[in-house]
């Protein structure tokens, strides 16, 4: 049985930020026993954040420095005001600049890496790294943890983690490769409720063998309406009666966990505050 509440929102309230650009701000209301992941639309890279309910924040990845004016748009949207730490995901994903900017503007105490990125990422600055690797867990709160499935160095491959809330799981794919699908084939992944693609580009997709066994209830990607989606992954989606959301269609996307169901909320971005243009696979 779908456990998911799809529900559209009005942008509450509109102030300008330092740019002087007008920020539509929104307010997750995340409480006790709750968890949010928002999906920034950022035109470069899969950026995200997680909320927690004690207030504290995690950003995983960041984008390029020369595109931090949509991270910080978003950013102030969702009304970030502290960033304890950032999840690195993939090699492509390493912005050293970004990173440092970041740890000096939030007073960002920790780095959360693969084991593969760890040497990368210790000569950035002076944050406490953490290390995972396959088959592996985070405590990032007493109700949250990442639970590493794959944890890939080669082409097209990066940190595969899920999250448990409750009885829902949330699964982020970073990679994308023949070796990443042969192992996660062999994991538990059925009780998986959300799953976050990857796409490295158009030509790719994910197999049809590792969607039946993820089994998905609901899917993400990183991906505008222009940059078409692979026929097949389309497909395949649609055979399986998975809801499909795109950053570039949807804009800000947040999902919010509680006991009993989860609920995906979407922040139509109509104002075009960041367009692609000349975007090719």
């Amino acid at each position: 049985m779908r456990v998911i509440l799809m529900v559209m929102l009005s942008f509450l309230i509109v102030i300008s930020n330092t740019n002087g650009m007008k920020v539509p701000q929104v307010d997750l209301h995340v409480s006790h026993e709750e968890y949010a992941i928002s999906f920034l639309p950022v035109i470069k890279g899969e950026v995200a954040v997680l909320h927690l309910a004690s207030g504290e924040n995690y950003l995983i990845n960041t984008g390029p420095l020369q595109e931090s004016n949509q991270l910080y748009y978003y950013l102030n949207q969702i009304r970030i005001k502290n960033i304890k730490g950032i999840i690195i995901t993939e090699k492509r994903e390493v912005h050293e600049d970004m990173i440092t900017e970041l740890g000096e503007k939030y007073s960002i105490e920790e780095i959360i890496v693969g084991k593969s990125l760890a040497e990368a990422i210790s000569e950035i600055g002076s944050y406490t790294i953490h290390t995972i690797q396959e088959n592996q867990s985070y405590s990032l709160s007493k109700e949250l943890a990442l639970n590493v499935m794959h944890e890939g160095n080669e082409n097209r491959e990066g940190l595969d983690f899920s999250i448990t809330f409750y009885h829902h799981r949330f699964l982020w794919l970073s990679s994308q490769s023949s070796h990443s699908e042969e192992v996660l084939l062999t994991k538990p992944l059925k009780n998986v409720n959300i799953v976050k693609i990857p796409l490295h580009s158009k030509s790719e997709n994910m197999s049809h063998s590792l969607l039946r066994h993820i089994d998905p209830q609901t899917a993400l990607l990183y991906r505008s309406k222009k940059r078409l989606l692979n026929g097949e992954m389309l497909e395949a989606i649609n055979e399986a009666w998975i809801d499909l959301y795109l950053t570039g269609q949807h804009g800000l996307i947040a999902i919010k966990f509680n006991k009993r169901n989860y609920e995906v909320l979407t922040f139509d971005q109509e104002d075009g505050v960041f367009k692609e243009e000349g975007h090719t696979d």
